[in-house]
């Protein structure tokens, strides 16, 4: 027994994922790494205060930016505040903004808080949209169709209309990110994160024909972006470039959700221009999500002022925004970056255009994988649950323990090669390591205290147990010991529930990871049980439990006009046994599911590879969620009466009315916490598998 506990330590830690990737991987200091995303609020300054003074300051201080700046702007979001100089909002309407804020500064909300309030969970969510009806004679514009997700073949001719020689696509821009990286302009310091690809530039590769080398495109783009190696974080086989491979998750994702034959002139699809944001494959393959919320916030931030200039005849047009991503653990309470600025988004766009907007989620894959626990304690009966962490894990793994009441929490843990950590409290703002002498810690248990939410409220304390790697090819990195880790848990007051989430960190479509995903076990577990079929999924007969598997960007109150969609079996229209079953304190069930597998045997449903013209099968939420968000934008393009002008639970009514009369869907009796109360299960914009149609 090398290893042993240290005591609580006090510390400054608020992401206790980020600050274990810097323990563990040890970049160096300065760079872009030397830097972290922040969600801003501007604030008026000046007599009289206004905003437009506080944006011109802005303005200057990034313009002078030098080495060792204590915040940095992306071009991106620099043509966001170049807008706002050119069109300054009112006082009542204070815009926000995403920083790169340096590590080394102490406290920002201290140093600068005078011009800008941190809004590290996002803002506060806006009153409901409300909009004027629109006049009748007026015909209604074809929606924006627009993905975020990995490696993305935009040349693809799914993407586009017209013949091979004449090809023009649908895309009006799409967004490649790269991990974010400092630039130097002539002394001038500033932050990029890849490159936007205007219609015109797509356009230019398509005007080739029968010429055009799409691999050869895909890999050059790949090597420009992606040469420059910024996170330490990096396995991946694709050297950055998921787009020259033959199947990519992006790509399916996009096929399902808007893709069409681009000959089909009667296809309703061809009407609806798209935009995709690729996000940066570092993000991507860190299944965590440790870096990926603000990645994926900053997306959809520019898909809506990207969908702004696509008006026609000054009406806006309605955005369907597709997300087949998500983690396992999370607040699942609406208090996240994710959730609470997605939600503030929405309501922003439809507010001030007066058309609707849709985000449509993958409901989970985890319903089977052992990640999830729940205990309830009494005062003085401590209970435990066993973690196995795997050897030849080449990544960190976390576990997210959060109690009804944090500060009446008592948690102990016993691994084989160290000494007991024993049953007691770690107050908030306290931290505990596990390491052997003065080594580096191995593992740590961050007590993460609660956080003051923008607009009232505060995001929960809670408990995350962090796990070095089990194998580095790499010397001098922390090593943590694989096999059994013991969770005790006990509570010292009145009786509470406690909810235990193992974080996802498996390999992702397109990349070698060496990631092995640690999971939860109980003898509870080891007996066979005959399936049965159940409205709900019953209470487990343990720990370990499938219910509240969904993903970590969900929650039961999340906006009307957000979707997460669970995965059927097409032959028989019963969940797919993976998909992730919703728990009754966070997402209950799922806004609806579609196909995920055609059978259990016949797995994944068709779409289209990276390249035009080929085929690849993929299962999963991340089908399931697409199919979706096509048949709402074509619904949308079929001018229905479906708007801000309506409250959201009238939208939504209509809505899911709408998606019930497509053939074949129906509402499901049992298993309504992994399909949700209707099942599109027909040929929703599918590929026909068989000779006589897509179901077995």
């Amino acid at each position: 027994m090398d290893f042993s506990w240290s005591a609580p330590q006090e510390t400054t830690v608020v992401d206790g994922y980020l600050d274990w990737f810097d323990h563990v991987y040890q970049p160096p200091g300065g760079g872009a790494l030397g830097y972290r995303p922040l969600l801003v609020r501007v604030k008026p300054t000046g007599r009289p205060a206004t905003l437009l003074k506080t944006l011109r300051w802005l303005k200057r201080k990034l313009d002078s930016a030098g080495q060792g700046a204590d915040f940095l702007m992306d071009g991106v979001e620099q043509t966001y505040l170049d807008r706002l100089l050119d069109n300054p909002p009112a006082n009542d309407a204070a815009p926000d903004l995403f920083l790169h804020v340096s590590k080394a500064l102490g406290d920002f909300g201290g140093d600068y808080g005078k011009w800008l309030e941190p809004l590290p969970n996002g803002a506060a969510r806006p009153p409901e949209p409300s909009a004027p009806t629109p006049s009748g004679g007026t015909p209604r514009p074809a929606p924006v169709v627009a993905v975020i997700d990995d490696a993305i073949g935009y040349l693809n001719a799914r993407f586009a209309t017209g013949p091979a020689q004449h090809r023009k696509t649908r895309l009006a821009a799409v967004w490649l990110q790269s991990e974010d990286r400092i630039v130097d302009d002539g002394g001038q310091i500033g932050m990029t994160c890849g490159r936007v690809l205007k219609s015109d530039d797509i356009n230019t590769l398509l005007a080739q024909g029968g010429k055009l080398d799409e691999s050869a495109q895909y890999s050059a783009m790949n090597k420009a972006l992606y040469d420059h190696q910024i996170s330490p974080v990096w396995h991946g086989i694709t050297a950055g470039g998921g787009s020259e491979l033959a199947s990519t998750h992006g790509t399916i994702v996009a096929d399902i959700a808007a893709g069409a034959d681009p000959q089909d002139a009667t296809d309703k699809l061809c009407e609806c221009p798209m935009l995709a944001a690729q996000l940066p494959p570092q993000a991507v393959e860190d299944t965590s999500g440790a870096k990926l919320q603000p990645y994926v916030v900053r997306a959809l931030r520019w898909i809506i002022w990207q969908a702004d200039s696509l008006q026609v005849d000054g009406q806006h047009r309605p955005l369907v925004v597709n997300i087949s991503l998500g983690v396992l653990a999370g607040s699942k309470d609406g208090t996240s970056l994710i959730e609470r600025q997605i939600a503030a988004e929405i309501y922003r766009r439809e507010t001030r255009t007066g058309s609707p907007m849709r985000v449509v989620y993958a409901f989970g894959n985890d319903g089977l994988t052992r990640q999830v626990g729940s205990i309830d304690l009494v005062p003085e009966t401590p209970q435990s649950v066993t973690l196995r962490v795997q050897s030849e894990d080449y990544t960190p793994s976390f576990v997210e323990v959060r109690p009804d009441d944090p500060t009446a929490l008592t948690l102990g843990i016993e691994s084989l090669l160290s000494q007991p950590l024993a049953l007691g409290e770690i107050p908030a703002g306290h931290c505990v390591s596990l390491a052997r002498g003065a080594g580096p810690a191995v593992a740590r248990i961050y007590a993460i205290g609660p956080q003051d939410l923008d607009g009232g409220g505060q995001a929960a304390g809670y408990y995350l147990l962090a796990i070095a790697p089990t194998a580095s090819f790499e010397g001098g990195k922390p090593i943590a010991p694989s096999g059994p880790w013991r969770l005790s848990l006990g509570t010292d007051t009145a009786a509470q529930s406690v909810r235990i989430e193992v974080q996802r960190d498996d390999r992702p479509l397109g990349f070698q990871a060496l990631a092995r995903q640690s999971y939860l076990d109980d003898t509870s577990l080891w007996d066979w049980k005959p399936p049965q079929k159940t409205p709900y999924a019953p209470k487990a007969d343990g720990p370990v439990t499938r219910i509240g598997t969904e993903s970590g960007w969900l929650s039961a109150g999340m906006p009307k006009q957000v979707y997460c969609v669970g995965a059927a079996l097409c032959d028989t229209g019963f969940a797919a046994p993976y998909s992730a079953t919703g728990g009754p304190a966070s997402a209950k069930e799922p806004s609806i599911s579609a196909i995920g597998d055609s059978s259990w045997t016949l797995r994944g449903v068709l779409a289209s590879g990276t390249l035009s013209g080929s085929a690849t099968v993929m299962s999963g939420t991340s089908v399931a969620a697409p199919q979706i968000t096509r048949q709402l934008a074509l619904l949308f393009a079929g001018g229905a009466d479906i708007g801000p002008w309506h409250p959201p639970a009238d939208n939504a009514a209509r809505e899911m009315a709408a998606l019930g009369a497509l053939d074949w869907s129906f509402a499901p009796q049992y298993e309504l916490d992994q399909l949700g109360p209707l099942n599109v299960s027909g040929e929703a914009g599918l590929r026909p598998r068989l000779d006589d149609g897509y179901r077995p």
